[in-house]
């Protein structure tokens, strides 16, 4: 039965940056099903645009509506020069008068023009649900307040990140008064939407506790096959090259807390180059990055040893991955426990993980599955040269990867809406 469903992202195509992603893949496949998709998203206040352009060129542009920002562009990157600074401070100073709550939350002045543009969508359209994804969360609070309107209408509030814990999106930093005003919005949004949804099982797991939240969905990230088109993935095992070449790569961002990684790469790469030089030779780091690297002081006696690749496209990243023999995944304290949407493009990619954080549920799924193996910072070199000198121990035999197929996921998704 065909749908009308009514997607609200903030972080849409061309906004950049990974926060489009999910609901630019959801909606095309949607689309692909069928179903009639509308979006309600922000308009792109930065120079660059989203890599996921092209997975919105299928749904009627009519369909996606592009509302303005409204919030202070020069808060949403650092100032690059002193009228920046003035700019940056004049509105940090500001921003605090016009909301009780959090004044990082980018949906802060979205109110009146989201709740005009939804009920506009609701009389032409016959929408029968509403999805809704944060952050930002305040627009989350105001769209479950759409309830009392219209209560027949099916409101599902998507967290893709916490909202009140881990100090995340300005939280850690606003006052005890005004984290307790976000703490009343979640419970109001956790006891009056329909349902609660989120990527990761963690976050569920929080706002179950917190509010005893009965009516929950976990839909995690997923690959999309069309990023792979021109690939041809083996599902059994991992198909080493015809070269000897030991291909490391690396692709996303570079947090700026991760310097401790590459202190301990390089540290196992000295011990290499002066034990075992045929291994030394032939190790190869290749980075497929969105941002600057900012650590080139760290690897400069092994520079040769690294490749950097810059804004290339997903379809060209993966193309490359496909010849590497592992791939490097560096977490954060917060991240050890969260499954990103990083992981479901490397399990179909079949490659081995080299995973460096403290333990969590993601090392622990990964040692389960024998898919990679965990660097601790204690045993680094060890278990870095025991992995990359016997890549035969993993295999991806024992994991279905098809179950984060983006079809499938869509598939579940549809079975939950109205």
């Amino acid at each position: 039965m065909k749908k009308n469903i009514l997607i609200i992202s903030y972080v849409f195509p061309p906004y950049p940056g990974i926060g489009g992603r999910r609901w630019a893949k959801f909606a095309k496949y949607l689309h692909r099903a069928g179903h009639n998709v509308y979006v309600i998203a922000s308009q792109n206040p930065f120079e660059n645009t989203s890599t996921f352009i092209k997975d919105i060129q299928e749904i009627p542009q009519e369909n996606i509506i592009y509302l303005p920002s409204k919030y202070p562009s020069v808060l949403l990157q650092y100032p690059k020069n002193f009228f920046d600074r003035l700019q940056y401070h004049f509105w940090i100073k500001t921003l605090p008068f016009f909301t009780k709550g959090n004044f990082y939350d980018r949906s802060m002045f979205w109110k009146w023009q989201l709740y005009q543009t939804i009920q506009k969508i609701i009389q032409n359209k016959q929408i029968s649900s509403i999805i809704v994804s944060g952050p930002p969360f305040n627009m989350a609070y105001e769209v479950t307040l759409l309830k009392r309107e219209f209560p027949d209408i099916q409101i599902i509030v998507d967290y893709r990140d916490e909202w009140t814990f881990n100090k995340v999106h300005g939280f850690g930093i606003i006052s005890k008064k005004r984290q307790e005003v976000e703490f009343q919005k979640e419970q109001y949004v956790c006891e009056n939407a329909d349902i609660i949804m989120s990527c990761d099982e963690i976050i569920l797991e929080y706002l179950i506790n917190r509010y005893n939240v009965k009516k929950y969905f976990h839909l995690p990230h997923g690959f999309d096959k069309d990023d792979f088109k021109y690939l041809e993935v083996d599902f059994i095992n991992h198909q080493p090259k015809n070269d000897n070449r030991i291909i490391i790569s690396y692709f996303g961002n570079i947090q700026p807390n991760t310097e401790m990684f590459f202190n301990e790469l390089c540290r196992t790469l000295d011990i290499i180059r002066d034990n075992n030089i045929s291994l030394y030779d032939k190790l190869l780091f290749s980075y497929y990055l969105m941002s600057p690297f900012h650590y080139e002081d760290i690897i400069s006696f092994h520079k040769s040893k690294f490749i950097f690749n810059y804004n290339i496209s997903s379809s060209d990243v993966f193309s490359n991955l496909s010849s590497s023999d592992f791939i490097v995944v560096i977490l954060s304290k917060r991240a050890k426990d969260y499954f990103t949407s990083k992981y479901p493009e490397i399990f179909y990619l079949q490659k081995p993980i080299l995973l460096y954080s403290e333990k969590g549920r993601v090392s622990e799924f990964i040692e389960k599955h024998k898919i990679g193996v965990h660097l601790p910072q204690e045993n680094f070199y060890d278990a870095f040269v025991n992995a990359v000198i016997n890549p035969s121990q993993f295999s991806y035999q024992d994991l279905d990867v098809k179950q984060w197929d983006f079809e499938n996921l869509t598939q579940e998704l549809v079975s939950i809406l109205k």
